[in-house]
């Protein structure tokens, strides 16, 4: 379990997340409605639930969270049940500001992954990330538990095609970055100044080759020439941190609030 449990009204669902700092930051950051918290302790030693006003806290033993968390999932003693995440209008994008980097998971289905991806997005203010509906991860508490606590810090695009969005992507002003182990420059070698896009593939197969052919530049990690292997979400966060340095560290990745 872990996923969606139930509507909250009817335009969103419910999801189930864990963990101190997944749950600590659903409750700061107002990004999401917080309906239910799960507490195994007093809630002495969560200060930051005192930002709840109306919410319902339960105490719960061991296995209740054994009975609807995912097996070996560490809860470190606090569950809430939030309303789910809504994608966002990948139009909002048009008026983004100059220095913003956005990013395409293309084929990204591993939650560990996307959730690792998503940590890293926040910590180094990349303002979005842009998943195909069919064929991606979706956001359950399994990836908020790994972004510990990025989810709330990052816009989540759902697209149903990605080379049309890509297309959409240029037209409002962003360059495309493909990356792989076959690229033609060296990650540090390009320009990510400005309005930059980002495009990931899964380990298993990569990018797709549309995508790959609507990108503006073909980018590969200087590794070494006798193991190049990364892990997607180890390679996105050297590619965030280069972003984030060629614009002086000061991204723009200000959270639409969707509620």
């Amino acid at each position: 379990m872990g996923n969606v449990c139930k509507k909250a009204d009817e335009n969103s669902l419910i999801m189930l997340i864990f963990g101190i700092h997944a749950c600590r930051e659903a409750i700061l950051s107002k990004k999401r409605e917080v309906l239910k918290v799960f507490l195994q302790n007093d809630e002495k030693h969560f200060e930051f639930l005192k930002r709840l006003k109306t919410c319902e806290i339960l105490y719960v033993g061991n296995k209740f969270f054994q009975k609807v968390l995912p097996e070996n999932a560490v809860h470190q003693g606090i569950a809430a049940e939030v309303s789910e995440e809504v994608s966002l209008d990948i139009s909002n994008l048009k008026t983004s500001p100059t220095n913003c980097s956005i990013a395409i998971l293309d084929n990204i289905t591993d939650p560990r992954n996307l959730g690792a991806i998503i940590r890293s997005a926040a910590t180094f203010g990349i303002f979005g990330l842009i998943l195909p509906e069919r064929s991606s991860c979706k956001i359950t508490g399994a990836v908020a538990k790994t972004a510990s606590g990025g989810l709330e810090h990052v816009n989540i695009y759902y697209v149903k095609n990605l080379s049309q969005t890509i297309e959409q992507l240029k037209s409002f002003g962003f360059w495309m970055f493909s990356f792989s182990e076959h690229g033609q420059k060296f990650l540090h070698d390009v320009d990510l100044k400005g309005k930059s896009c980002l495009i990931f593939g899964s380990e298993e197969k990569g990018i797709r080759k549309i995508q790959m052919e609507k990108s503006d530049f073909i980018v590969k990690l200087p590794t070494n020439n006798a193991f190049q292997t990364l892990n997607v979400s180890v390679a996105a966060s050297i590619a965030f941190y280069e972003t984030a340095k060629q614009n002086s560290f000061a991204l723009k990745n200000h959270c639409i609030n969707a509620l």
